[in-house]
């Protein structure tokens, strides 16, 4: 019986600790992409929406108030108004 309760809400248990790291004011403050001012020689960022999807991208914007590389064209809107990207 133990064993089925862990495997129906293990899933479940893995995604709510994924979602914790998301910062929590993304979808209701506003937000304005900005190029990416790099600190050392990386020009660009690891997009959070694409590597959520298991798609490799870098881009050279990011959103300052959540600190987090995003594409301009999709995934800066889809950061900001989905709740589960």
């Amino acid at each position: 019986m133990i064993k089925q309760i862990c495997d129906k809400y293990h899933n479940d248990y893995i995604n709510q600790q994924v979602r914790k790291n998301d910062y929590p004011m993304r979808l209701t403050e506003r937000h304005f992409p900005s190029l990416f001012v790099p600190k050392r020689k990386n020009l660009s960022r690891r997009c959070v929406v694409c590597s959520k999807n298991d798609k490799r991208s870098e881009s050279r914007y990011e959103c300052k108030e959540c600190n987090v590389g995003l594409c301009i064209n999709q995934c800066f809107k889809i950061y900001h108004t989905q709740l589960y990207y």
